[in-house]
């Protein structure tokens, strides 16, 4: 098709994507880093450039989003608006684990699941929003983060709670980063020139989750019914005992919502440390700081625990990936994940680590049983494919 803009609102950033038949044409991101905004932008795969951003910059990121692709679009005598815009959601509810056109009835039930997940789903409202004041007559098409984790089994879907109250209340594992990993999955063949059978992909960055991929479907994620559940990550808390969750909303007279942003905001590695943001963790560290030192092996340890469990839903393990921000920029930060695991078979090559720093390779041994290998994420093209998908059943 023709031009798809593309929306993906993080917890902590937001990125943007001009595709014109399926080739990256425009690419802005804008973040929060250690030092306050930055927004990056690159323009027909010319050199990246970077600036620093006021936080209302930031918060306004859509307009200037606007203003970019039009000017690139009437350059490349393409229009002035894109045919589709594709906005990735984040939301809990079976409603929400495919792919779909975005429409009145779509909104009000985001809306309906917005205290549940609060650092997402109201970015995207207001993302959505933006969409529809600046392209009232595209359509917009929302790429489920959760899709992919849709045909887990039962045994890995479910809660131990009564049948009833799960099919009455949709309360079930739904897994997230799902288009992540549906990228990995997509374009493993082409790096390690065959399609694993058993994978565990790690997707680590300010939100952080491992899943098992076996032929090329999810069989077990360690997120479950919100965003908030699984691994410790930056802000999130991740799994916490229901016993000292209702312990601590009873001495912090806590109710649900308060309890949800709680978790949300003052957990992971920020509760633990004081600071979200894995490269100054790192930094202390190296200086031998026993906070930050702490806090990042509590990190590591959770995501070893989870690769070695996931190994059970597989029978084993072939390709372990590790995908998204954190990963792929740091190569300390891979070395602190996996030490220890070399009982699975994982065995890991100190000088490819080491050289390997944010782009794709493998960098365990060649006598490891388990091939280990960097991968960066393609959120952004995996939602381009779904764009186009439904486009054409929608035509």
């Amino acid at each position: 098709m023709g031009a798809t803009l593309v929306v993906n609102p993080g917890s902590s950033s937001r990125k943007y994507a001009l595709y014109c038949d399926g080739k990256v044409e425009v690419e802005l991101r804008f973040e929060k880093t250690n030092t306050g905004f930055e927004m990056c932008s690159q323009v027909s795969g010319l050199h990246q450039t970077c600036e620093a951003i006021s936080e209302s910059d930031f918060l306004s990121a859509f307009s200037q989003v606007v203003d970019a692709v039009k000017v690139h679009l009437i350059k490349e005598s393409i229009g002035k608006k894109p045919d589709v815009v594709v906005i990735r959601v984040v939301a809990p509810g079976t409603y929400f684990q495919h792919h779909s056109l975005i429409s009145d009835s779509y909104i009000k039930r985001l809306k309906e699941k917005e205290s549940v997940a609060p650092l997402h789903i109201p970015v995207i409202l207001k993302e959505i929003e933006a969409v529809k004041k600046h392209y009232p007559s595209v359509k917009i098409i929302a790429a489920s983060d959760s899709a992919f984790h849709a045909e887990m089994p039962p045994k890995a879907r479910e809660y131990s709670i009564k049948a009833d109250d799960a099919s009455k209340y949709d309360v079930y594992r739904f897994g997230y980063h799902g288009l992540s990993i549906a990228s990995v999955a997509r374009r493993i063949h082409s790096l390690i020139g065959r399609e694993p059978g058993r994978m565990i992909v790690c997707h680590i960055g300010n939100g952080t989750s491992v899943t098992a991929v076996k032929e090329g479907k999810s069989v077990e994620t360690t997120m479950g019914f919100s965003p908030s559940t699984g691994l410790p990550m930056g802000t999130r808390a991740g799994d916490v005992d229901t016993a000292a969750l209702l312990e601590l909303m009873r001495v912090k007279n806590f109710r649900p919502r308060e309890a949800e942003m709680y978790l949300n905001t003052n957990g992971g590695l920020l509760g633990m440390s004081n600071d979200s943001d894995i490269r100054k963790l790192l930094d202390r560290r190296a200086q031998k700081e026993p906070v930050a030192t702490h806090a990042l092996d509590v990190f590591a340890y959770n995501i070893q625990k989870a690769i070695a469990f996931e190994t059970v839903s597989l029978g084993g393990l072939d390709v372990l990936v590790l995908t998204a921000t954190a990963s792929v920029r740091s190569s300390e930060l891979r070395s602190i994940v996996l030490q220890g695991l070399s009982h699975l078979g994982i065995h890991i090559n100190k000088d490819k680590n080491d050289l390997l720093v944010g782009k794709d390779g493998v960098i365990s041994e060649d006598k490891s049983e388990v091939k280990v290998v960097v991968m960066r994420t393609d959120e952004m093209g995996e939602m381009v494919q779904v764009a186009n998908q439904l486009a054409m059943q929608n035509t």
